[in-house]
């Protein structure tokens, strides 16, 4: 009787140990995920990258990167619609070309492209010459992995005014963002893009004073040490992986430094036999008014991404082997966000999208 009476006992306490274990695993498992549903709301603001980790794996032929000429330039529905092939878009605002090779380590995380686009258009700034805003803005929207870490370490090193202890913030970079937890509303706590498939529908007036147009000058001005750096490290790393790659400088107002610092970056892409579209001095590409398609110097309006986006895409599927999903029923959330966006169109500007498609055609 006593050894049933141990032998109970000894059971009884070994199935409370268990289930206070399985206990301890749920909790810990609970608060794992509300960790991480937390941290996705209050690390940042959404971008286009919010809308490339979207799209299913192997799906997108192209990746665009760069900074906000990139999102409000290319619509990338519309090239759809027109050609049937598919881009994403790795852009953020102020984003610098330092972060462009950890950038492409991203994208093949989740995508096999045929090719890589990246815009030049701030292949000439230094990272001391950005504020921590301008900074975050990329890598606060990338994946907390090891790459991400990697892509903070690359664009610190050249920022002299941080020690690597404060380097813990870019990591952790949630805990920056407490306007979204100490006032947080609708509209902070969502994080609905507005975005369709990455490109950005915005700037439906055109500027009040016309900016004047200008030419591209051939002269050629000094890149700093740390520009020629990164651009070498790009171009090995370009090389070294056999990433096809077309490099491009979007229309847009630049002053005569700026243009002076580019021709120097396209020079060097060049003299490595990279591809380089400098849209600035293409003779065919003519047709972008600097008074009716811009809504600031640097970004065109609706009417001058869809100028824009009718020449690329046409360019795109003339000289790159791109295929054409219209009629594969797995991309049919393409054509849906094609018709989201032209109602969107329809709504701010009071036109049809499709006569303004048939103007400029």
């Amino acid at each position: 009787m006593r050894l049933y009476t141990h032998t109970h006992t000894h059971t009884h306490g070994y199935i409370k140990r268990k289930n206070n274990i399985i206990k301890t695993v749920i909790f810990i498992l609970i608060f794992c995920l509300l960790l991480y549903c937390i941290t996705k709301i209050l690390w940042t603001s959404p971008t286009a990258i919010s809308d490339f980790y979207k799209e299913p794996k192997n799906s997108l032929d192209i990746i665009y990167i760069g900074a906000s000429n990139v999102y409000a330039h290319f619509n990338t529905v519309l090239a759809y619609n027109l050609y049937g092939f598919t881009t994403g878009l790795l852009s953020a605002d102020s984003q610098v070309i330092v972060m462009t090779k950890n950038l492409m380590i991203e994208a093949e995380k989740y995508q096999k492209p045929s090719l890589y686009i990246v815009d030049l258009s701030r292949a000439i700034e230094t990272i001391d010459s950005l504020n921590d805003g301008e900074i975050r803005k990329t890598l606060d929207s990338m994946k907390f992995t090891k790459n991400r870490i990697d892509a903070i370490n690359e664009t610190l090193k050249y920022k002299s005014n941080i020690d690597k202890k404060d380097y813990i913030n870019y990591y952790f970079s949630f805990l920056m963002y407490h306007n979204k937890w100490t006032h947080p509303t609708i509209k902070n706590l969502t994080n609905n893009s507005g975005l369709f498939k990455g490109y950005l529908l915005t700037g439906f007036t055109t500027v009040i004073t016309p900016i004047e147009e200008y030419k591209w000058i051939p002269d050629k001005s000094d890149l700093a040490e740390e520009n020629i750096q990164i651009l070498n490290d790009l171009i090995y790393y370009i090389k070294s992986n056999n990433v096809n790659v077309l490099f491009v400088v979007p229309k847009r107002y630049f002053d005569e430094e700026t243009i002076g610092k580019l021709n120097n970056v396209i020079e060097m892409l060049s003299n490595e036999n990279l591809a380089v579209i400098n849209f600035n001095t293409l003779e065919d590409f003519n047709n972008i008014d600097f008074s009716t398609d811009f809504y600031n110097k640097s970004h065109l309006n609706i009417y001058g991404s869809t100028k824009y986006t009718l020449y690329f895409a046409r360019y795109l599927k003339e000289h790159y082997e791109l295929p054409n999903h219209k009629k594969d029923p797995n991309y049919s959330s393409w054509d849906v966000e094609y018709q989201n966006f032209k109602k969107a169109f329809n709504m701010y500007t009071n036109q049809d999208f499709d006569n303004l498609l048939l103007e400029y055609n």
